[in-house]
């Protein structure tokens, strides 16, 4: 039969799952069935043994993902099943502010329009931040309902709720007082834009580039050592230059000094096994304070720290000449200089993984920041 001739009222006969399912589970909620009271009936004493469930809150930056429905779904069997076996049940429901992501989002939709955070002004901005978790937590609280679970609504909490806030902090306070949080100069993962990242808020993508072969001056000698670097912008901030204990072409130099190119900086040469033989010249050179095994290099031998840009990426008074540039931006002035002082032997192509900000992409630095931990 042609669907279009048929009876509308044969129609109905079937399965209308999105009128069906919303209606009873707006009677579910309403009658309270989800709340700790709501299911009384099922518990098997006055004083039966308690479950909870903590829903680990989603975040206001977007919308719910099959990670979510997936995570969800099995929660909710959990808290059903231990309903219906006596227990008192608690499944608690909330939502994240997920800071640093929210900021990001909302200031990816003030540049669409024109407008940006600094012009717009604090109050205006984090009025347009609580406009989007009021827009985003809405849809997300809707979605929830129609996969379906039963949390206890009315006890549905936000991580900036005041009640939250201050649970942070005493948390916070006690383990300060225990010795278990501290803050320290570290060495970090910085986003120029952002700011600190965890490890896992690091991508790494595959970059082609550069491997620069400087020439390092030995101290008192005719000779130099040719040291091998993808990041020639940093290299006023080595502090040694380190060959591998083992490798006999260099052992011998251990003690000695090296000048630092456009600097005339003197730094020693240092042996360390962390070194590989086979890379480039088997020399690299000692940059603790840009970059994370050299940044141990650096405390195994006493090596001070020298930082060379700031927090936004700009080079600073241990720069020289190329002090108040974007440390990416001025690599190839960097260069154009060694070059002219005689002081690259080669340069070429090469391959590695470049780690850049989930948020924003730009290229991830290592960089020593005093930080919680």
């Amino acid at each position: 039969m042609n669907p279009t001739t048929q009876n509308p009222q044969e129609n109905k006969k079937g399965y209308a799952h999105k009128d069906i399912e919303s209606r009873f589970y707006r009677l579910c909620e309403e009658r309270g069935y989800f709340e700790i009271a709501g299911n009384k009936h099922l518990w098997q004493s006055p004083n039966p043994k308690s479950f909870c469930i903590m829903m680990p809150p989603p975040n206001v930056t977007g919308v719910l993902h099959i990670g979510h429905a997936l995570t969800f779904t099995l929660q909710d069997i959990i808290t059903r099943f231990k309903r219906m076996d006596g227990y008192k049940t608690l499944y608690q429901p909330g939502l994240d502010h997920a800071g640093i992501a929210t900021q990001n989002v909302v200031q990816k939709q003030l540049l669409a329009q024109g407008l940006d955070k600094d012009t717009l002004g604090r109050e205006a901005f984090i009025a347009k931040v609580w406009e989007w978790k009021e827009k985003s937590g809405g849809t997300i609280l809707n979605q929830m309902r129609h996969l379906g679970i039963t949390p206890a609504w009315s006890r549905l909490r936000f991580t900036m709720d005041q009640g939250l806030q201050n649970a942070v902090k005493k948390a916070f306070v006690q383990w300060y007082n225990q010795g278990l949080i501290v803050q320290d100069y570290y060495m970090v993962n910085w986003c120029v834009a952002d700011g600190a990242l965890s490890d896992i808020e690091v991508e790494y993508e595959e970059n082609h580039g550069k491997l620069y072969y400087l020439r390092y001056p030995i101290a008192d000698s005719t000779q130099a050592l040719i040291v091998a670097t993808t990041r020639p912008e940093t290299f006023f901030g080595d502090t040694a230059v380190m060959i591998n204990p083992n490798d006999e072409r260099y052992k011998h130099l251990v003690g000695k000094n090296v000048i630092l190119p456009i600097l005339n900086r003197p730094i020693p040469i240092v042996a360390d096994s962390h070194v590989d033989m086979e890379f480039g010249s088997g020399c690299v050179k000692v940059t603790p304070a840009h970059d994370m095994n050299d940044y141990e290099v650096g405390k195994r031998h006493n090596l001070p720290s020298i930082v060379v840009f700031d927090q936004k990426g700009i080079l600073n008074e241990n720069a020289g000449e190329f002090a108040g540039r974007d440390r990416l931006e001025a690599r190839e002035a960097i260069v154009q200089r060694l070059q002219e002082l005689g002081f690259i032997e080669k340069i070429e192509d090469y391959s590695n993984q470049v780690g850049k900000c989930y948020r924003c992409g730009n290229v991830v630095e290592p960089y020593i920041s005093k930080q919680w931990f």
